[in-house]
């Protein structure tokens, strides 16, 4: 009898402390799959700022390719100032006046001779090449036949003032030292003169 109370003793023990256990160690709650896929905020976040920085700068690649290439495609840097030679009114002397070109192609000097009256507005010109000739730079600049037609049209000083004008404009905007005019392809021939060679400036 003590036996079997002394028996049931322990076991009431054995209970007791197993009960303790159980509640100091509470069962760990399963993880849900849910739960084990979702990334890591902190992991996220850095990732969402490298990827905009990244972003960013191939945003910025092209403004620089755009900045580097401007200004390359340019034929001139700045405007450039020649002087334009013309006839005075009483047509005995050149004048001349300094102006400023955007760009110095032949199409603007003729721009510019027309303006100071050195030419008609329907001269044009059909093709300007620079070249050496003999050990000197030369023009080989060729017109419509409307410059013909113009420097015909006058006395011999004012023939010889706007052919003259011509020739010092573009030697000194080229820095050439002689020049040869040719209309379609032609000799220039006038009334007074057949302009077949090489010529300096006029003077």
């Amino acid at each position: 009898m003590k036996k079997r109370i002394l028996i049931m003793i322990l076991a009431g023990l054995f209970c007791l402390t197993a009960c303790e256990q159980s509640q100091d160690n509470p069962p760990t709650e399963p993880v849900t799959q849910d739960e084990q896929e979702k990334p890591d905020d902190n992991n996220s976040k850095e990732n969402t700022g490298e990827d905009q920085e990244e972003d960013s700068k191939e945003d910025e690649k092209p403004d620089q390719d755009r900045e580097e290439n401007q200004g390359k495609d340019e034929t001139t840097e700045g405007t450039t100032k020649i002087t334009i030679y013309s006839c005075n009114d009483d047509a005995t002397a050149f004048a001349t006046s300094e102006v400023e070109l955007d760009s110095l192609t032949p199409q603007a000097v003729l721009d510019a001779l027309f303006v100071q009256g050195a030419v008609s507005a329907d001269v044009k010109i059909n093709s300007l090449e620079k070249s050496t000739v003999d050990g000197e730079d030369t023009i080989l600049i060729d017109f419509n036949s409307a410059f013909a037609s113009y420097v015909s049209s006058m006395g011999s000083a004012g023939e010889y003032y706007a052919v003259g004008s011509v020739c010092n404009t573009f030697l000194d905007a080229y820095f050439c030292d002689q020049i040869k005019i040719t209309v379609d392809g032609a000799t220039l021939e006038t009334g007074h003169m057949e302009y077949s060679g090489y010529f300096g400036k006029f003077s």
